[in-house]
């Protein structure tokens, strides 16, 4: 009965591990012990002739050429490595341990000892290897799962944050330029609608790539600038792009406004310096992220696109000191123009 009940406790191996192997090793330690109690000492009724040895019951201990003792000790020790592998090491190998010392207790029979110690063992290595295995397939499908998030959240903020800030942009220049009231506050609703939808999706953003809502304070990644470079370039501005240093998160507000310094940059250098190279450099330093885009001077008669309205460096100024950095422009000595943009990358 013993032994069938401690067979039966198999039935919850998945779901109670710990238990299961606790059971079995009471299985194990209990019959011995069992068998040491009800032994007939040498001489009592029914004993053997004098000189005897003390004898167990027939049945509560197993006969020397049983394949393994307890059957269920090879099923505990896998399933308690396996099914319980969140559990302490501690707590995983004791059963398996006082399993293992309750076998030594059948002293004389030393074969089935060897046997039943090497199958738990086998069972115990076995146990192991699923369980890396699986820990390691875990990880693969959540490395895979955040790879796919990374590359959704690119696409999201390649294709709709570019074309969004771009509105924004037309926007807020239609809202210094135009001369009818009613006009200016119509755009400049629609430059503040703009805004909100950016931090939102870059919230969205930011989810896809963490996988998690937590952190926002943390500060969001740099706006990816490839989209301008790539527009430029289809407009006749070529255009070479370099980031220096470590990237870190930046507070949205400034995000929003480097992205902006850029795109008005390029789109003045199209309009005033037609056939000119220009090159974006953006660079974190010391707690301080620099955007800097230089052009060469122009080239006479060189095609480029129409350029369309772009924020002159006054207003570019007074939104980057919103932001809480600087703006500083100038010519340069091969007769280009340099326009620079330094932001805090914590917010103040």
């Amino acid at each position: 009965m013993v032994l069938l009940a401690g067979a039966l406790s198999l039935l919850w191996l998945r779901r109670a591990p710990l238990v299961v192997a606790w059971i079995t090793a009471g299985t194990a330690l209990a019959l011995p012990v069992l068998s040491a109690l009800l032994a007939v000492p040498p001489g009592a009724a029914g004993a053997p002739p004098p000189g005897g040895a003390v004898v167990a019951p027939a049945g509560l201990l197993p006969s020397g050429d049983a394949p393994i003792w307890p059957p269920a000790a090879p099923f505990a020790a896998y399933g308690v490595m396996v099914f319980a592998a969140d559990r302490r090491p501690l707590a995983r190998r004791l059963p398996v341990i006082v399993l293992a010392f309750a076998v030594l207790l059948l002293s004389d029979r030393g074969a089935l000892i060897a046997r039943t110690e090497a199958v738990i063992a086998l069972a115990v290595m076995y146990g192991l290897y699923v369980s890396v295995r699986e820990r390691l397939r875990a990880e693969l499908a959540e490395r895979s799962e955040r790879v796919e998030r990374e590359r959704l959240a690119g696409e999201m903020h390649d294709v709709v944050t570019h074309r969004v800030s771009r509105m924004v942009l037309q926007a807020g220049v239609l809202a210094l330029s135009a001369g009818d009231d009613k006009a200016r506050a119509v755009a400049e609703d629609i430059r503040a609608t703009g805004c909100e939808t950016l931090d939102e999706l870059r919230h969205m953003v930011a989810l896809l790539r963490r996988g998690t809502g937590e952190g926002f304070d943390l500060g969001l990644p740099m706006p990816d600038l490839r989209p301008l470079v790539i527009d430029s370039a289809r407009d006749g501005l070529p255009v070479e792009l370099s980031v220096d240093g470590t990237p870190v998160p930046v507070p949205g507000t400034v995000g929003r406004t480097a992205y902006l310094v850029v795109d008005a940059a390029l789109a003045n250098v199209r309009k005033h310096a037609p056939g000119a190279d220009a090159r974006v450099q953006v660079r974190y330093v010391n707690g301080t992220v620099r955007v800097t885009v230089r052009n060469t001077a122009g080239l006479p008669d060189a095609w480029v696109t129409a350029a369309g309205p772009a924020l002159s460096l006054p207003d570019l100024r007074a939104r980057v000191e919103l932001a809480g950095g600087t703006l500083e422009s100038g010519p340069t000595a091969n007769g280009g123009f340099r326009v620079e943009a330094s932001f805090p990358t914590s917010p103040p």
